[in-house]
């Protein structure tokens, strides 16, 4: 498999894959950097869906626009990573490439 499908597959599974490709991939920056931002991206996913599912009355409005927000952000990155471009999320990757990608060396 190459790396752009490897890539693309990190952005698609989630932080399942992202961890994997982590684990699995030594040598490929392309493939590193993208799994790495996608564990990253889907936790804090998780925390802000969280977050907002706990505000009383506009919490469903709330968790809808942000799943819709989140999916065509990923949308974007999974295009970005299909033509071989290491996107760069804002805060996202700075948290990525400075803890995450030291854990899976």
């Amino acid at each position: 498999m190459n790396s752009k499908n490897k890539a693309i597959l990190s952005y698609l599974g989630m932080y399942f894959t992202g961890i994997l490709f982590l684990a699995a991939e030594k040598k490929d920056e392309f493939v590193r950097k993208s799994a790495a931002q996608s564990f990253v991206l889907n936790i804090v996913a998780i925390i802000f869906r969280t977050f907002f599912s706990l505000i009383p009355i506009i919490s469903s409005y709330l968790v809808i626009v942000f799943d819709i927000f989140f999916i065509i952000l990923v949308l974007f990155l999974i295009i970005k990573a299909s033509q071989y471009i290491y996107f760069k999320l804002p805060f996202i990757s700075d948290l990525s490439e400075k803890y995450v990608l030291d854990w899976f060396k």
